[in-house]
């Protein structure tokens, strides 16, 4: 495992879901974590199943004040090493009847929680370095119908990452993203149909290695998210990582299977069984 003994990290919205996992992760790699979200409850709850000693801090990412006060709280001697600007939230709807007010809900959390977060951890990073990780999503590539604010402020994080990259790499702080695809999340499992999941498994060319209908695992976002943190990634910064079984792919062209059975039938039949 990789080793993050000695170092300090932050995790926006580290209560539930990938956020979760992501702290957990950090945990177990040694590092001191501090977890933020909007319910302590839910915090503290998810804080006393990770390993070592997990703090919790109320933060709404979209209050600056708030997200510099869940940094201060996760400095150790004055610096942060890592954080991971996780929050995020979705706001299903047409574009032909999205208000400016549903708008401002994924404004606020995934652009401007970001923002907040890349900010003031990299303020506290500016004398020594270190490494921020934000979660972006495949939505930022491949568009859902009916997520245009998802899809947006999503692309928008992704241009974070490589502006506060190319910006920040002078102090040694190395900046990327973490696009995940379908994950298995509370949320997914509440909100997602078994109509929608047939097309999601249809468009991941690694579904059949997953043991959640197709799904990734929060666990498979965190440790990408652990790599980044760790000097393994040192040499990187301004790159975003799909982390998403190939959904991100575009979809094939064409199936010329049946020309290469033409040409190579026993090969064929061999590795991709007899047509039926």
């Amino acid at each position: 495992m990789l080793s993050l003994a000695g170092r300090s990290a932050l995790v926006t919205g580290g209560g539930t879901g990938i956020g979760k996992a992501c702290a957990t992760a950090l945990a177990e790699a040694g590092a001191a974590v501090v977890i933020c979200g909007p319910d302590l409850a839910v915090l503290d709850a998810a804080a006393e199943q990770m390993p070592g000693d997990v703090r919790s801090v109320v933060a709404d990412v979209t209050d600056e004040a708030q997200v510099q006060a869940a940094v201060e709280a996760a400095c150790v001697d004055g610096a942060l090493d890592i954080a991971v600007a996780n929050a995020g939230v979705p706001m299903p709807g047409s574009v032909l009847h999205i208000t400016d007010e549903h708008w401002m809900g994924p404004v606020g959390v995934n652009v401007l929680g970001t923002a907040h977060t890349i900010k003031h951890a990299a303020r506290r990073m500016v004398d020594r370095g270190g490494s921020i990780v934000a979660i972006s999503s495949i939505a930022s590539l491949r568009p859902a119908s009916f997520m245009a604010t998802y899809n947006v402020t999503k692309a928008a994080v992704d241009e974070l990452v490589r502006t506060c990259a190319a910006e920040l790499g002078r102090f040694g702080i190395r900046v990327n993203g973490v696009r995940p695809g379908w994950v298995a999340t509370e949320t997914v499992a509440t909100t997602t149909t078994s109509e929608n999941m047939a097309i999601v498994r249809e468009g991941t060319p690694l579904a059949g290695l997953s043991d959640h209908d197709g799904l990734g695992r929060p666990e498979d976002v965190a440790r990408a998210v652990v790599y980044f943190a760790s000097d393994y990634s040192g040499w990187i910064t301004g790159q975003l990582l799909g982390v998403c079984g190939g959904s991100s792919l575009p979809p094939p062209s064409g199936d010329f299977s049946y020309v290469a059975r033409m040409l190579f039938p026993d090969d064929m039949a061999r590795d991709f069984g007899e047509v039926s």
